[in-house]
């Protein structure tokens, strides 16, 4: 998956989109960076310019 997670990952992703009012054709970017082996930190960058950050849980492998 593009997102880098476990598919059981998706739907709290797609949450926060939703949250952010951005639909999945808007997103030119998305860059996931490690906290700790629970959390990292997802950016969002669409077409437009506009950036988004959140910090998200992960599921462990």
């Amino acid at each position: 998956m593009t997102y880098g997670f476990r598919p059981e990952n998706w739907p709290a992703f797609q949450h926060e989109l939703d949250a952010r009012d951005i639909a999945t054709a808007d997103i030119e970017k998305i860059e996931i960076r490690d906290v700790d082996p629970a959390i990292a930190d997802v950016t969002v960058t669409l077409r437009s310019g506009r950036v988004e950050s959140w910090r998200h849980g992960r599921i462990p492998s």
